[in-house]
């Protein structure tokens, strides 16, 4: 009897152990228990600059989405350096670190080594230098939206001209040409380096195109004062600009079609979410998920444009 109670007792301390092993094993979350307390996992927020309103209403929605301790670093707040960057992000060990712009890219790459970095409103993000804990909300809309909406709308634009910089967007500008063949229009472009070029290369273009497709890029879009100009030269040439926000309507677009910024916010505590639970994500950078459309019907009589008016129950807002 003695024996067998000591080779029960031997088998079940060799099962417990086996048992101990395998759970010890498995996936754990970032949420574990830790004596009596439970441990929050820190999300890490570079904010470019918050006094930006876009850059504000994306980090607030991504805030109240996220469910997840935030602590928030605002570069326009005072010089920050790589060092004292690194040294903030060894003391507060984030989970996942959130960069809103391309600044704040730029500085959390730096010290993010093994980190998972999400980003969002990052000009042609194609440009930046990516590794596999990168993710993010692209934000440009895909360039097949504009282009479809335009041959669907303007049925007799078959020519798009876009200014645009090698550094910023030549990567964007080689695929949108094949996008746009796809669907009967072709792409006119003049690449430009510095601010100077852009009235020169603006002239040369207008005379060769239906119509400008005004991208964001930082070069051509210098300063207040030269997207005005660019409107005048436009309107003087008689020719339609498409555009990427509806701020530009107010500047004399006739057609906008905007990445929704709170959508967006949305989007990237999704992902954060995701990683926080260890869940797989299928597409690291995803395009923004909602968009609004807005015409300016008016200019577009102005400039005699035909427009397909069985299109218009696809655009949210119409300017008569």
């Amino acid at each position: 009897m003695n024996n067998i109670c000591h080779w029960r007792f031997i088998a079940g301390f060799i099962i417990t152990t086996i048992l101990g092993i395998l759970v010890s094993c498995q996936p754990q979350s970032y949420k574990a228990s830790q004596g009596s307390e439970i441990y929050e996992p820190h999300v890490l927020i570079i904010n470019s600059d918050k006094s930006v309103e876009k850059y504000a209403t994306i980090q607030r929605e991504f805030e109240a989405e996220v469910a997840a301790k935030t602590i928030e670093i605002n570069l326009a707040t005072g010089e920050v350096s790589t060092s004292t960057l690194q040294k903030e992000v060894t003391s507060i060990q984030p989970a996942i670190v959130y960069a809103i712009g391309s600044k704040a890219y730029l500085q959390a790459s730096k010290v993010t080594k093994g980190i998972s970095l999400i980003f969002s409103s990052l000009i042609n993000w194609r440009r930046f230098d990516m590794d596999t804990h990168n993710y993010g909300i692209s934000l440009e809309l895909p360039a097949e939206m504009l282009l479809f909406m335009c041959s669907y709308l303007f049925p007799d634009i078959q020519t798009l001209g876009v200014l645009y910089s090698q550094r910023h967007n030549r990567q964007w500008f080689e695929l949108a040409v094949s996008q746009a063949e796809e669907v009967g229009i072709t792409l006119q472009g003049k690449t430009i380096e510095s601010p100077d070029e852009t009235a020169h290369a603006l002239k040369a273009l207008l005379p060769q195109v239906d119509a400008i497709w005004l991208i964001s890029d930082p070069i051509v879009l210098y300063d207040t004062k030269q997207v005005q100009n660019i409107f005048a030269e436009a309107a003087t040439n008689q020719k339609p600009i498409f555009a990427y926000n509806a701020l530009f309507i107010k500047y004399g677009a006739m057609l906008t079609i905007a990445a929704d910024i709170p959508t967006m916010g949305r989007q990237a505590a999704g992902i954060a979410k995701d990683i926080l639970k260890q869940q797989p994500i299928d597409e690291p950078v995803q395009f923004p998920a909602g968009s609004h459309i807005t015409l300016n019907l008016k200019k577009g009589h102005e400039y005699g444009i035909t427009i397909n008016h069985a299109a218009l129950s696809s655009v949210e807002r119409i300017i008569q």
